[in-house]
């Protein structure tokens, strides 16, 4: 003897596991949403640097680069006395005796400014490389102390060659690129990079409950 049951079909619209609800569930987004973190290179074990963070440090480099060449001829120019009167435009309207007290520092005031010609577009390239936000600000700086590369340029003498105005304005070289490098770090994708690098310098720590912590069987239950 067989005994059919006779089962009822599933609801369809259920799709098999109940009626759905009136209100629909709200479900949190992944943790990586509601705890963002950062991405380090398996290889430095720090944020991922981008393409646009490299192409600034490498153009604020050449910034530095091209001051550095200008600042090698002048001093070329100023070791020798019959070029030192005429090796850079700070030294012309100064005009002191070669081998003179005044002479010596008006050179070591040329070379002064040279130096922190150079260093100043390197040191917001390397900033901008360990991400730190600062880097903004020493660009525009940077960009603001390429107008003393006047200074330290030489006039152009009668009888010069014409390499010697390209090779002697060589540091002009370096407003273009310190303007690019600089433009290029406000972009939001050196802001995300910036960012990630004050999170993986400040993570953020957990929040400790607030009152005693008591261990062990609660009162209720002793």
């Amino acid at each position: 003897m067989s005994i059919a049951v006779d089962l009822e079909a599933p609801d369809a619209a259920a799709d098999g596991l109940g009626a759905p609800p009136a209100t629909p569930i709200v479900a949190l987004p992944p943790i990586e949403q509601l705890q963002p973190t950062v991405r380090l290179d398996p290889v430095t074990g720090e944020p991922r640097r981008t393409a646009v963070i490299r192409v600034v440090f490498w153009l604020l480099l050449l910034a530095s680069l091209a001051e550095a060449g200008t600042i090698a001829l002048t001093w070329w120019r100023a070791i020798h006395m019959d070029s030192f009167g005429h090796a850079a435009r700070l030294i012309g309207w100064a005009h002191p005796n070669p081998g003179s007290v005044p002479s010596l520092l008006i050179a070591a005031a040329t070379m002064l400014t040279g130096v922190v010609l150079v260093a100043a577009p390197v040191l917001a390239g390397y900033l901008a490389w360990v991400g730190r936000p600062a880097a903004r600000w020493w660009a525009i700086g940077a960009l603001v102390l390429t107008g003393a590369t006047y200074l330290i340029t030489a006039p152009t003498v009668a009888g010069a060659t014409w390499l010697a105005p390209i090779w002697g304005n060589v540091g002009w070289l370096a407003v273009p690129l310190t303007l690019a490098g600089a433009l290029l770090l406000w972009l939001p994708v050196a802001t995300m990079f910036f960012a990630d690098w004050t999170t993986f310098r400040t993570p953020v720590t957990p929040v400790s409950p607030a009152g005693d912590v008591v261990y062990g069987r609660l009162e209720q239950f002793r």
